[in-house]
């Protein structure tokens, strides 16, 4: 047996989204053609302030421009290595004090290692 849902009229569901009664609303205020709105004052525009002129600094070239070339993405394979604890422990340290990926490591690791071994 399911229980009929209540319908939401227009009162409750401003009540749901809203949380207040409509009743507690002041009824909005309607401008008609015998009222006009105040008009703003307009504000002063302050008068502005003298600074001095800075002297032009050298453009420094952009942060993307000093990155290396990337070289052509490559197809990964995925390698999964046992490591002594004492290993595992000194490559964690490793990466926490250069801030770097613990995978980032061994492959530069790994590069140093193959140089000279050819394709």
């Amino acid at each position: 047996m399911t229980k009929k849902r209540k319908p939401l009229d227009d009162a409750l569901a401003h009540e749901f989204v809203y949380g207040q009664k409509d009743e507690l609303k002041e009824p909005e205020q309607v401008i008609t053609q015998n009222q006009q709105e105040p008009e703003p004052q307009p504000e002063p525009e302050p008068k502005p302030i003298a600074l001095p002129t800075p002297t032009p600094q050298p453009i420094k070239p952009s942060i993307m421009s000093q990155l290396p070339p990337t070289t052509p993405k490559e197809a990964t394979i995925r390698l999964t290595v046992d490591l002594s604890e004492s290993m595992h422990r000194k490559l964690s340290m490793l990466a926490a004090r250069t801030g770097r990926k613990k995978a980032e490591i061994v492959r530069f690791l790994l590069d140093e290692a193959l140089k000279d071994v050819e394709d």
